[in-house]
């Protein structure tokens, strides 16, 4: 009788560990990157997108709460859109999970020994000591390298914050060790304000068009973004082969590879790879 009541009382014991366990991993569920996309042709303001998921690229805050691990930039510095300026640990994560802070401890640990050994080889290509296609070699690397370690940090949990439009800090309300509450503005960024070329008559209402930062360093490829079934929002990165017809400082003219309505990434190609889940934070507009 009494082996009967101890079988059900560890049946049930099984049963809420597993809740418990069902719970947890729900919670570390790490909500995709968000990035700034354009749409394939002329106004790219026309999205049939929801607006009320689009960021202020002014003012910027992380999608979840917890205690900021690194602070990545100054007052007064300028970023490039898709750098990291912040990191936080989620409060979702435990900090009991030593794992996942040794793997954040060497992950940090070589992209810094990474960046180091670029230094180097960029002041011997200063001083002429290497050939340009050697220092071409070293900035694949390089992004190659950054790509993975903030790939390394996504899946271990931690929340990078990103401007998505290039500026300025113009105010910075965090600190390391600090935490700070989901969606509360903690950096405000003041906005480039770029000169933007004119469209030559090689740019015609007819062609396909998507913003210079769009073609990645090979000069043939950009990166798609295929929406999800059924949402507006979220998907997964393509990498395509396009063809690339003319380019100014602000538009490039696409042949082949693309069609009229596709999600392009806008900027930020270098710090992300193809088949990452992605998230749509900003809609590049028409100039």
């Amino acid at each position: 009788m009494h082996l009967k009541h101890l079988s059900k009382l560890l049946a049930c014991f099984a049963v809420v560990l597993g809740l418990q366990a069902c719970g947890k991993d729900a919670d570390k569920e790490v909500l995709p990157r968000q990035v700034k996309v354009a749409i394939v042709g002329h106004d790219f303001s026309q999205a049939n997108l929801p607006q009320e998921n689009i960021k202020n690229p002014e003012s910027l805050s992380f999608d979840a709460s917890g205690k900021v691990m690194e602070v990545l930039v100054q007052k007064g510095q300028v970023v490039l859109a898709g750098q990291p300026l912040a990191r936080l640990m989620p409060n979702s994560m435990s900090m009991s999970e030593s794992s996942a802070l040794t793997s954040y401890r060497a992950a940090r640990a070589e992209i810094q020994s990474a960046e180091a050994d670029f230094k180097r080889y960029a002041d011997l290509r200063q001083k002429n000591f290497i050939s340009a296609s050697e220092f071409e070699k070293r900035i694949a690397m390089i992004e190659g390298s950054r790509a993975k370690f903030e790939q390394t940090l996504e899946q271990l949990g931690f929340v990078s914050l990103r401007a998505v439009e290039p500026g300025s800090i113009s105010q910075l309300i965090l600190q390391v060790g600090q935490q700070v509450p989901a969606q509360q503005v903690v950096v405000q960024l003041k906005l480039a304000t770029k000169t933007k070329a004119p469209l030559t008559p090689a740019f015609s209402k007819d062609q396909m068009i998507v913003p210079s930062e769009s073609i990645h360093g090979d000069g043939t490829s950009v990166y798609r973004v295929k929406l999800n079934e059924g949402s507006k929002e979220q998907g997964t990165l393509e990498l395509v082969k396009v063809q690339v017809l003319s380019v100014n400082e602000t538009y490039a003219v696409i042949g082949e590879g693309l069609q009229r309505g596709d999600l392009v990434l806008a900027a930020g190609w270098h710090a992300l790879n193809a088949g990452q889940k992605v998230r749509v934070a900003l809609i590049a507009k028409a100039h």
